[in-house]
């Protein structure tokens, strides 16, 4: 006896259901993964595999059909037309020219003829809408990337969470394992009269409560990789995530986060909008031309037989006053603007006072990690010291199963503010549109 506690005397070495258990741990762990997929991987996988981002080829297509069509703006137009008709009255003379056969309009009158325009100056209206289209399709684009840009961060935060959990899982593992090296050494102490069954049962309650914790954790890993799956495509079973290799930046510009971008699109779509009122409000000047065959002659009347004809010419077009249209118009797209203005000051707002927050989290993690370090040193010791003093009897059971589950602690925290640290700093990327 010394200092009241029995002394044990035997061997520490591992039972072969010991080493069992631990290879049956090791597989149902990250110490088992064969492949590994990083952060990257993740992320390009879903962009690839976002259903809303198969818009870009259709609004593609769009745009180039729109672009076509305004560039024929510029291109004759030639039309076919004809006219069937009989009214109830034609134009009489009220008097009769001697000589003349006088004037006998038909009442049934037909025609057939062909048109032709070709513009020479639209004002700019067709440049106008071309611009017009392209901004528009750039503002849809950078509200995809806006889009995708959430979409990626939702699928980051959830690798962290998984990578926060298979830490947690390892290093569970790696305390059951400890318990279960303890309860073999137990059970042969006991059989041998050495220590109370409390003492084991103590022991083998925690190692139920450990084994508790691993289940739930490894089910909520397991969720977790489904929904990774379903955002990526990427199947997470078997497989290693990485803890990705991140630098901190000091940057306090968020001008290339996406949703800043979007607006900026949006200003610049409105200011093509502008550009094209003030083109329809230029005039236009076109030569036209008609030539077809009809009875009566409808440029001459005495012609009343089946005859050709033909009208060739200038046309404008200016409209001149709108009754305040276009200024009204303008007047919407500068109020719409400055709403576009105040949109963008509070969100540059929002997303400076979110990158300060996580600067500061990130340099307290980093220092919290130095520390973690040290604490974890420490309760390293102490647990291979209290092994040593509990085999000598100095310390009981449950003073060891104290000092393993600290260590354990220990460890959870260093992992848990190494992988922060990590999420934090690509956190700031995200922010500042860099990722």
């Amino acid at each position: 006896m010394d200092n009241g506690h029995p002394k044990i005397e035997y061997q520490m070495n591992m039972r072969p259901a010991t080493i069992l258990l631990g290879i049956v741990l090791a597989l149902s762990t990250p110490w088992g993964f064969a492949q590994s997929v990083s952060l990257q991987t993740c992320l390009d996988s879903a962009s690839a595999n976002m259903p809303l981002l198969k818009q870009r080829t259709i609004q593609q297509d769009m745009l180039e059909a729109k672009l076509k069509s305004y560039g024929t703006a510029l291109l004759p137009a030639i039309s076919l037309n004809g006219q069937v008709s009989y009214q109830s009255a034609v134009p009489e003379l009220p008097f009769s020219i001697p000589g003349s056969p006088g004037l006998e309009i038909p009442k049934g009158q037909y025609r057939t003829y062909a048109e032709l325009y070709q513009p020479l100056f639209d004002g700019g209206i067709s440049k106008a809408l071309k611009s017009a289209e392209q901004a528009k399709y750039e503002a849809n684009l950078q509200g995809l990337k806006a889009g995708e840009h959430s979409y990626r961060k939702q699928v980051a935060q959830l690798y962290f969470q998984l990578l926060l959990m298979d830490k947690q899982i390892t290093i569970l593992s790696k305390t059951i394992q400890l318990l279960a090296e303890r309860e073999g050494v137990l059970k042969n102490a006991l059989q041998n009269g050495v220590i109370q069954q409390n003492d084991l049962l103590k022991l083998q309650g925690e190692k139920i409560a450990q084994e508790k914790k691993l289940q739930e954790l490894q089910a909520a890993r397991l969720s977790g990789g489904d929904v990774m799956e379903l955002l990526t495509g990427i199947s997470l079973k078997n497989r290693e995530l990485v803890l990705p290799n991140t630098e901190t930046s000091s940057s306090k510009s968020v001008d290339q986060h996406p949703e800043l971008k979007l607006i900026v699109a949006q200003q610049t779509s409105l200011s093509a909008g502008e550009s094209l009122i003030g083109a329809q409000r230029m005039p236009r000047i076109g030569v036209f031309g008609q030539g077809g065959v009809g009875s009566p002659n409808p440029y001459n009347f005495f012609e009343k037989d089946l005859s050709s004809y033909y009208i060739v010419g200038l046309r404008l077009k200016w409209t001149i006053y709108d009754w305040g249209k276009a200024s009204q118009d303008r007047r919407n797209i500068q109020l719409t603007n400055q709403l576009l203005s105040r949109q963008y000051e509070q969100k540059s707002i929002e997303l400076q006072s979110n990158l300060v927050q996580l600067h500061a989290k990130s340099e307290q993690a980093s220092r919290s990690l130095i520390k973690d370090d040290e604490i974890l040193l420490i309760r390293t010791t102490i647990r291979q010291n209290a092994a040593v003093q509990l085999e000598q009897g100095v310390i009981t059971n449950s003073d060891y199963l104290e000092e393993i589950l600290a260590e354990q602690l220990a460890e959870l925290t260093k992992s848990m503010d190494q992988i922060q640290l990590h999420q934090y700093q690509t956190l700031i990327r995200f922010e500042l549109g860099t990722i």
